[in-house]
This record gives structure tokens, C-alpha cells and sequence, in this order.
């Protein structure tokens, strides 16, 4: 359990770290929304496209790896729609979103990056597209359905294109693809373009953390059933599911334990965002965010323990 400890407790001192400098006003807003800029759109981005671009495209696209984890995802936001059948179906859909949508990129990928084997990545990428495909459209696509009228003139139907639309643009879809076509054709970039990649994704985990810590730096903690059920859903529920629907359907016991780890990592800001857009109240799930992130030091180490993905 030490040799766990000693991948963990340094990602998520990296967190704390960010979340000290928000709450002592060593960091403005404005300075939180640069290093996430950062993140997002060119260190992440280029961590993605090494990690995709140095492995056949076969190892990105596991059949059963995916409908286990899609599977698992599923039962765990259904059964989430379910328990919040009698609150508004907006509020539905932003329970539901939250106890399934992991932090995957921000804190998944320098988590695995620590562990030091460049196998898995691949497994943690998969996660990621159906994060990102899957689980945020779903759930795009319910939020519209909850909201009632027009807005500014704009019919559903485009607002929903052009959510869509811009799902398809973000930078972490755009490096996997640029990493597929890389890892397809054998192509290699120029000797400067991939030093300059190269620096951009060793500056991705350091940065991802503690713009995690940032971003939760400033928001309000309250503990109460539904915060408690978020926690439990996304910390010890979705791991569990995965699990057994990696058994179920016969998934590669290698890229099942990194599903795994995946299922278990806390919910991810985009959860707080996409809600606060569509005009839910998002105390809880912000409370269940900060209150995740700093969990998951206990629960992922005892996942990665579990697993023995950390054995020396």
C-alpha cells in the first residue's frame, strides 16, 4: 500500500495545492481560467495525441473494453434518473450526469502517467472518448429535452446542433483524432513540432492538477443526502458496475483494471457547468466535486491497491 501511496499522495497534494492558492487569494479567477485554458486546449491535448499516435489504432478501439464501460455507464445513469424520478427532469439529468462523468482527463491521465506504464494509456483514452461522446451528448441531449420553450428564438433543435457541433471541435476529440490518423498512416511529425508536443505534454499533468485544485478553490461545501449519494454513486457504484461488466462481457483483464480506475475517479467540473448553463441549481453537485476530489486520495489509492496496477 506504500508504493500506492506514493503515486497518489503526490497527484493529489498537486490538487490541494491549487485548491490552498484559490481559497488564500494567491490566485485570482482570472488566472484559474489561463491555466485551464492551457490545459484544455494545448497541454492535454498534445498528452492525448503522443498517447494515441504511439499505438496501433487497434488498441484504441477495444470492442468489448468500450461496451463494458458504456454499459456500466448506462446502468449507473438510468438507475441515478430513477432514484431522482420526482425532482424536475433537469435536475434528473444533472444527478444522473454527475454520478457517471469522471474526471478522466484532468486528473485520469497524470494519475496514470504516475503508475510509469505507457501500456495502459491507451485503455484511459477509451474512457475518455466515451466520456466524452457518449456520456456528455446523453446527457446534452436529455438537458434539451428538459428545457421548456426557446431560447432568444434559437429552436431546440439548433441549440442541440450546435452543443453537438461543438463537442466534435474540443481539443481533447481533435487530439485523439489527430493521434489516430498519426498511428494509422506511421506518419511522424517534424523533429521541433514534436519537441514542441513533447513539452506541452509533460507540462499536462502538473497543470491539469492543480487547475483542478483552482477551480474548486472557490465554491461552497455542503454535506447533505444528496451530496452523500453523489459520493457514493461515483466513488464506489460506477467503479463496481465497470468492474462487472468488464467480467460480464470477457473484457482484456489489463484494460478492465484501468476502466476501472477510470469509473472511480471523482466527477469532473464539466458536470457543475453544463448544469449551471441549463439553469440548474448546482450546490450539491458542487459540493459532491470538492468533496469527491479530495476523497478519491483515499478511495483511487485503494482502487490501484485492489488492482495491484502500482506492484513495486
Amino acid at each position: 500500500m506504500l508504493t500506492v501511496l506514493e503515486v497518489t499522495l503526490p497527484v493529489f497534494a498537486l490538487v490541494l495545492c491549487g485548491w490552498v492558492a484559490a481559497r488564500r487569494g494567491l490566485l485570482q479567477d482570472s488566472g484559474v481560467e489561463g491555466i485551464n485554458i492551457f490545459v484544455f486546449w494545448f497541454a492535454l491535448p498534445a498528452m492525448l495525441f503522443r498517447a494515441v499516435a504511439a499505438h496501433p489504432v487497434s488498441k484504441i478501439a477495444d470492442p468489448r473494453y468500450f461496451a463494458a464501460y458504456l454499459l456500466a455507464g448506462a446502468i449507473l445513469f438510468a438507475g441515478m434518473l430513477w432514484l431522482a424520478r420526482r425532482r424536475p427532469a433537469g435536475d434528473r439529468t444533472a444527478i444522473a450526469f454527475s454520478a457517471t462523468h469522471g474526471n478522466v482527463g484532468f486528473l485520469g491521465l497524470p494519475l496514470l502517467a504516475q503508475l510509469g506504464d505507457e501500456s495502459r494509456l491507451p485503455a484511459m483514452v477509451m474512457a475518455i472518448v466515451a466520456d466524452i461522446c457518449v456520456v456528455i451528448v446523453g446527457a446534452i441531449v436529455l438537458f434539451e429535452f428538459a428545457r421548456s420553450g426557446e431560447d432568444g428564438g434559437t429552436p431546440r433543435a439548433a441549440r442541440l446542433r450546435a452543443a453537438l457541433g461543438g463537442l466534435l471541435r474540443t481539443p481533447l476529440i481533435l487530439g485523439i483524432l489527430a493521434g489516430l490518423v498519426f498511428s494509422a498512416t506511421g506518419a511522424q511529425l517534424p523533429a521541433p513540432a514534436d519537441a514542441l508536443v513533447r513539452l506541452l505534454a509533460q507540462a499536462a499533468g502538473p497543470c491539469a492538477l492543480f487547475a483542478i485544485g483552482a477551480s474548486l478553490g472557490g465554491r461552497a461545501v455542503v454535506l447533505d443526502r444528496t451530496v452523500g449519494g453523489l459520493l457514493l454513486a461515483k466513488l464506489v457504484v460506477h467503479p463496481v458496475l465497470v468492474g462487472a461488466a468488464m467480467w460480464a462481457l470477457g473484457a482484456d483483464p489489463a484494460l478492465a483494471a484501468i476502466g476501472v480506475l477510470a469509473a472511480a475517479l471523482p466527477t469532473a467540473s464539466n458536470t457543475y457547468i453544463l448544469s449551471q448553463r441549463y439553469g440548474i441549481d448546482t450546490r450539491a453537485i458542487g459540493s459532491a466535486i470538492v468533496i469527491g476530489t479530495f476523497a478519491a486520495a483515499g478511495t483511487v489509492s485503494f482502487v490501484i491497491w485492489l488492482l495491484q496496477l502500482r506492484t513495486a
